[in-house]
């Protein structure tokens, strides 16, 4: 009996990644660049650090407030976005999975006020909002001939809102200094449920949500120098503080073919205060969940070049750091006398952010006095880890030879060194990322309107089974921007 139900419980993890791959991997951002906000900015492909001049430079740099002249600008800005991604070659050649999200939101409104010197502003940045609504069932795969059908329910959803004032001084015509405070309010909430009947007729039921709220604090100080009428350069800094956070996750696993009793249903627990299981009548001490974000720091640096007075050039490049943070991961698990303490790697994987250096390059041209066309390109790199066919080889074969894991038993009690698995690791795609914009703006002493499109492609690797080798991946992304701004 137990042997049938190991081997049930590991048909069922292998069945949860290959029909519903997305599922146990959060869809949290795998890149630093989400999106772009303001009227000029998505034109120009982001390259904004050293132009800066609409409420939009809140963001990307609030110096350039300081060389703006109206009394003030509201601008509210929206984004519809269409993004593929698709994982090839998933445990058999041909497979394909695609994950795919459509979403038409806000994404930035802000207000500037001229005091002379002075410009103060105030914004509301979205910087990213992805919602995935999935049902998948697969009747009778070839790949698992036990399995008669598997049901898969599945509702995500991930935002970050920054909220927040700025302030800029012009301290002579060529050099302005400026600030922001946002407030920085990150969610995820995921429900998922998977029913699977066997050929035997029994089942099992997995059902869980996944609910985390993080708080923090992002101030950007920025710098604009123009040496000469036709050159400006920008620099801006910005740092997240996470200032706090909750998170609730509960799981509930069911068997049909256990005997009723203490152990036929598990149960999983957690919050950002602790963490426990019970699992086939195990009780288990978990290490307790994370209700952080990656504190990490991004560093802009733009030139924008002026030759005409109807065309500009503008040219950015922007580094985030990585981020790792560790803690106590151990658990402790007990059954009648027996004792297991199990010693895990300390870092908190979800957490872990490889730093980044991106460019973006974008020109303004104005076909009539009110009349302008924008175009731009930039790169988005991964902010994780490579992830190769090699290394997924010899994870499997550490996994099925020592199952990644060191025993020693004295009595009735058991120490475990166990040792991360890289096909484990949460951030689990792998993708280079490169973009292009096309903006027209129309615009008059009072008011302006654009419209931009942007398309971003991407390649690269995914391991999203951690039961099956490395796997192709494509990145396919559509954004349409619509903007209106007014000037007093």
């Amino acid at each position: 009996m137990l042997e049938k139900n190991q081997t049930r419980v590991s048909t069922l993890l292998v069945s949860v990644f290959l029909f519903c791959p997305s599922v146990l991997f959060a869809s949290e951002p795998f890149h630093n660049i989400q999106g772009f906000y303001g009227e000029r900015a998505a034109g120009l492909g982001g390259a904004f650090t050293a132009i800066a001049d609409d409420p939009s430079g809140a963001y990307y740099n609030p110096a350039g407030l300081g060389f703006t002249y109206n009394d003030r600008i509201s601008i509210s800005a929206s984004n519809f976005k269409d993004v593929k991604r698709s994982y090839i070659n998933i445990d058999t050649p041909g497979q394909i999975y695609n994950q795919t999200h459509q979403g038409f939101d806000p994404n930035f409104i802000g207000l500037l006020k001229n005091f002379d010197r002075w410009k103060f502003a105030f914004s509301i940045v979205n910087t990213y909002n992805y919602t995935y609504n999935r049902v998948d069932q697969v009747n009778y795969p070839l790949i698992s001939p036990t399995i008669n059908t598997t049901r898969n329910y599945t509702k995500e959803r991930y935002n970050q809102l920054l909220v927040g004032p700025s302030a800029a001084y012009l301290l002579s015509d060529k050099l302005s200094l400026g600030a922001t405070l946002y407030y920085v309010n990150d969610n995820k909430e995921v429900s998922r449920t998977q029913f699977q009947q066997f050929s035997d007729l029994s089942y099992v039921m997995r059902s869980y949500v996944d609910n985390r709220r993080t708080s923090a604090l992002m101030p950007v100080f920025g710098i604009q120098y123009q040496p000469i009428q036709k050159l400006s350069l920008g620099m801006s800094y910005r740092r997240i503080f996470v200032m706090g956070g909750n998170r609730l996750y509960n799981e509930v696993y069911a068997d049909s073919s256990r005997r009723p009793g203490t152990s036929a249903i598990d149960f999983i627990e957690g919050t950002g205060d602790g963490a426990s299981a019970i699992e086939a009548g195990v009780l288990t001490q978990r290490p307790k969940l994370t209700t952080s974000i990656p504190q990490t720091s991004e560093l802009r640096f733009g030139v924008a070049f002026f030759p005409t007075s109807r065309f500009l050039a503008s040219f950015d490049m922007i580094h985030t750091t990585g981020y790792k943070s560790r803690r106590n991961q151990d658990e402790i698990s007990s059954v009648g006398r027996r004792v297991t303490y199990t010693v895990n790697d300390t870092e908190i994987r979800e957490l872990s952010r490889v730093s980044t250096t991106n460019f973006a390059a974008g020109m303004e041209y104005y076909l009539a006095d009110t009349f302008s066309v924008l175009g731009g390109i930039y790169t988005n790199e991964p902010n994780t880890k490579p992830i190769s066919w090699t290394e997924s080889a010899v994870d499997l074969y550490l996994q099925n030879t020592f199952g990644n894991q060191v025993q020693a038993n004295s009595g009735d009690s058991t120490l475990i060194y166990k040792v991360a698995r890289s096909g484990t690791n949460p951030r689990n795609e792998y993708s280079r990322n490169k973009g292009l914009s096309l903006g027209f703006s129309w615009v008059t002493s009072k008011s302006s309107i654009s419209v931009t499109y942007i398309r971003e492609v991407g390649y690269g690797n995914s391991r999203i089974d951690p039961n099956s080798l490395a796997q192709s991946f494509e990145y396919s992304a559509h954004s349409i921007y619509l903007m209106v701004s007014s000037r007093n």
